[in-house]
């Protein structure tokens, strides 16, 4: 059964017109009744036994077959580059306006693209993209920027703390997918050696403000005495 694709009119079998608009039908051009089945999206499965798997697994687990392969990898490679690509088109005109929004708090446009190509990039799943990832992440981890001279607002900030939410994401999706993995050492060490730097830079800024503070009022101390001795 075929329809008229003028009208929509249902044809009758061997018609050369359609009944209600007389158009001229043939086999190409009358719609067909059986509908057709659309896919939307990524389907994953193991391939070593076609099971079906969820995005973030790493084991098969009908099979126990470990997914590894490059294109994780160049995931992760593609990733650096459409940041490197972002940054190239920075011009002098957006380092000024960096300068100053950082003032106010604003962002220019190549910091926000930044920021957001960071946050919404999907954690691989892989051990060994995993691993990568986290060290791209680690290297972008400015320390100083969370120590004493750190501009909370700042622009260079921002992305600074992107890259930590996602060094913490990447972290957490290892510690849930391997943990027993020899592989799971590496990223844990790595990323309790960045914690503790950076746990130990934010102390000093804490240090820093203390002392300030104990500063002043031992000023303030000090000035009241000394006005109390000159009566």
């Amino acid at each position: 059964m075929g329809f008229c694709i003028n009208c929509g009119q249902t044809l009758a079998e061997g018609a050369h017109f359609c009944s209600n608009c007389g158009v001229a039908v043939g086999e190409t051009n009358t719609r067909t009744s059986q509908r057709k089945t659309v896919y939307d999206g990524e389907l994953y499965k193991c391939p070593n036994c076609a099971e079906r798997l969820d995005s973030f697994m790493t084991v098969c687990p009908t099979c126990g077959y470990e997914l590894r392969g490059a294109k994780g990898a160049s995931v992760v490679k593609e990733f650096a580059e459409k940041l490197e690509q972002i940054e190239s088109v920075r011009t002098d005109t957006n380092k000024v306006y960096s300068f100053i929004g950082d003032m106010f708090g604003k962002f220019n446009k190549t910091d926000e693209q930044k920021i957001n190509l960071i946050r919404s990039f999907s954690i691989p799943n892989t051990k060994e993209d995993i691993l990568e990832f986290m060290i791209l992440a680690a290297s972008n981890i400015d320390l100083k920027l969370y120590g004493a001279e750190g501009n909370n607002v700042s622009s260079q900030r921002a992305i600074s703390d992107a890259w930590l939410a996602k060094f913490e994401q990447a972290y957490e999706k290892a510690r849930f997918s391997f943990p027993n993995s020899p592989d799971f050492i590496k990223i844990k060490e790595l990323y309790g050696q960045k914690m503790k730097q950076l746990n130990k830079v934010k102390r000093g800024k804490k240090l820093v403000f203390v002392s300030i503070i104990l500063a002043y009022i031992f000023l303030m101390i000090f000035v009241g005495i000394m006005a109390y001795l000159d009566r």
